[in-house]
């Protein structure tokens, strides 16, 4: 295969802040929507909360050693902005920049490039009251958030995302209605949510341009690209609905600099608010336009025709003991379908390694030669692990490996991947799904007097060697293990 030069393709992990930092209340930091989700909230299903999670605050060092010693040479991160500023504007809390100057510094002493997320989900509460992203305000807050960012820690951070999977965010909170502030079907508040989040994404990258710091800004977005079923009677129609839903809000305004010109009339045509668009807006996609997009694959949005029943959204965070299939019906637009030949993980989520290729193709034909990360990608699982604590997750490597095949199709059919993240680095708080839902290269043990050991997976090992086959230049990374 035909690749940039391979020792400058970035391998790493991914974390952030909420699932794996813990300390919750220790020096200095506010109260996160989260915070006060997972204690106080009925909806918080399996009752577990990100208190101590796997303690990444006072173990980052060793988390950190394993990435390296795991071949890694980036890690991804994200920062919580109720531990910088803990009312969400004004005053700046020392003890949140002086915990992330010195994760970044470790990082760097490791040979890890810091790939530094600013929102991934947890706002300050004392915003989220306010309404969240709902309300412009808070566009202006994360600016100001941003900037206190930028100035602590861009000398060393050359890679920034802004937001971690904004239609995502804004699709829990508002549709499914699992993520606070548990709005259900509302279609308002998500385009609205969207967008503002759209804005200020491009604010807080003009606001970078505009201090001369030398490093690269962009988005993460979920993977959202969308297949239509044989035998569907509107297959364009469908397409151009499904995909202003999903991703072309994000993609248009961040990667082109404007909205998608059937925005508004989609929007109207179905009765939904569009007051929230400004004109004065566009100056602001126009000058923010991302240097990269971040792509988190994990699955496709399989569509059809809409048959029959009212407007649905499908989601499973129960995992076995449910037998939900992802997925949504919305009443006169369209409907994901189940392909019988694709296999499901045990939370209802098609395993679909191709959707990596198609998607990373899409984006080449739609927005050209833009540089891409896969920021995520990875297999929840249940875990059984040995007596020393040994974990065999087979399935991982095999589902892991056959979307980074994928991806180095992509590449070699002309696609710009600058790098692959694993979700996760090590086991940590995977949202309403608790602790039980297990991502991580590195099994951490949660249970009772076990202090949060750290035990490598046979999938780290597998990680450690597709990443020594790629620098040999192997055709086929991975495959050897």
């Amino acid at each position: 295969m035909v690749l940039m030069d391979r020792k400058q393709f970035l391998w790493g992990g991914a974390t952030a802040a909420y699932q794996c930092e813990g300390a919750w209340n220790e020096d200095g930091k506010g109260l996160g929507e989260w915070d006060v989700f997972s204690h106080e909230s009925p909806l918080n299903i399996n009752g577990a909360t990100g208190d101590v999670s796997c303690d990444f605050y006072h173990r980052y060092q060793e988390d950190l050693d394993l990435a390296a010693e795991g071949g890694h040479n980036t890690f991804r991160f994200s920062i919580s902005w109720s531990r910088i500023l803990p009312s969400g504007t004004g005053e700046i809390n020392q003890g949140g920049v002086d915990f992330y100057n010195r994760v970044i510094d470790y990082c760097l002493s490791k040979g890890l490039e810091p790939n530094v997320t600013l929102f991934h989900y947890d706002l300050p509460d004392v915003l989220a009251r306010k309404g969240g992203f709902a309300n412009r305000e808070v566009i202006d807050a994360f600016v100001e958030y941003a900037e206190v960012c930028f100035r602590a820690f861009g000398d060393r951070v050359k890679l920034w995302v802004t937001i971690n999977e904004p239609r995502y965010y804004a699709y829990c909170s508002n549709m499914v209605g699992n993520y606070p502030p548990n709005h259900e079907l509302d279609f308002d508040r998500y385009f609205k949510v969207v967008y503002n989040e759209a804005v200020a994404s491009s604010r807080a990258v003009a606001l970078y341009r505009s201090l001369g710091l030398d490093g690269k800004i962009g988005i993460v977005i979920d993977n959202c690209n969308v297949e239509i079923a044989p035998g569907t009677k509107d297959p364009q129609g469908i397409r151009l609905k499904a995909e202003l839903f999903y991703d072309r809000l994000m993609l248009d305004t961040q990667l082109r600099g404007e909205l998608p010109g059937a925005l508004i009339p989609f929007l109207r045509e179905n009765g939904i608010d569009d007051s929230f668009v400004l004109f004065e807006d566009a100056l602001s996609f126009e000058q923010g336009t991302s240097d990269f997009l971040g792509l988190n694959c994990y699955n496709r949005m399989y569509l059809t025709d809409y048959s029959e029943g009212p407007t649905e959204v499908f989601h499973n965070n129960k995992g076995a003991g449910s037998k939900k299939k992802e997925g949504i019906r919305i009443k006169d637009w369209f409907e994901t379908t189940d392909d019988p030949t694709t296999k499901r993980n045990l939370w209802g989520r098609e395993i679909y390694p191709r959707c990596m290729y198609n998607a990373l193709m899409g984006i080449k034909e739609r927005y050209g030669d833009i540089p891409v990360y896969i920021t995520e990608n990875g297999h929840g699982c249940y875990e059984q692990a040995d007596e020393s604590g040994y974990v065999e997750d087979d399935d991982r490597i095999e589902m892991m490996q056959g979307y980074i095949d994928n991806m180095f199709e992509a590449m070699k059919d002309g696609c710009n991947v600058r790098g692959y993240y694993a979700w996760s680095s090590m086991d940590l708080y995977s949202w309403v799904n608790g602790y039980e839902k297990r991502y991580g290269l590195v099994r951490v043990d949660f249970a009772e007097g076990a202090d949060l050991k750290r035990i490598p997976k046979k999938s780290y090992y597998w990680f450690k060697s597709l990443i020594r086959d790629y620098l040999a230049g192997s055709e086929h990374p991975g495959h050897n293990y």
